[in-house]
């Protein structure tokens, strides 16, 4: 899924989580499918083959909403610093919040419906 092919301004972070085996992120989010009826459905935002991962936001007082997600591009790195080493590239972006940033790179992500 390309993530800029949606808009994810006003949805809500409610919970995210690491799955350490397979090296994914899921994002439980409150989506914003409908903004005149104010309608907002459970929806993961499911990322896969994470190496990075970062919080930079302030103490805040309750759960942040995203203002924007942007596109960092592609990011490559080594694998090993040996004489062969494996370079693999993730897409990176930055989800601009309320309360900060957060950045991420990523193989794929994926929009799920939370409610099944």
């Amino acid at each position: 899924m390309n993530i800029e092919d949606l808009s994810f301004h006003d949805a809500i972070i409610i919970s995210v989580a690491e799955n350490t085996v397979d090296q994914s992120f899921e994002f439980l989010l409150s989506f914003p499918t409908n903004w005149d009826d104010n309608v907002f459905e459970p929806k993961i935002l499911r990322f896969t083959d994470v190496t990075f991962y970062s919080v930079d936001e302030i103490p805040f007082n309750g759960q942040p909403a995203i203002v924007n997600i942007e596109s960092c591009g592609a990011v490559t790195k080594p694998l090993n610093a040996g004489l062969n080493p494996f370079l693999f590239t993730r897409q990176k972006i930055k989800i601009l919040t309320n309360a900060g940033d957060r950045f991420i790179e990523y193989a794929d992500c994926f929009l799920l419906d939370a409610s099944k």
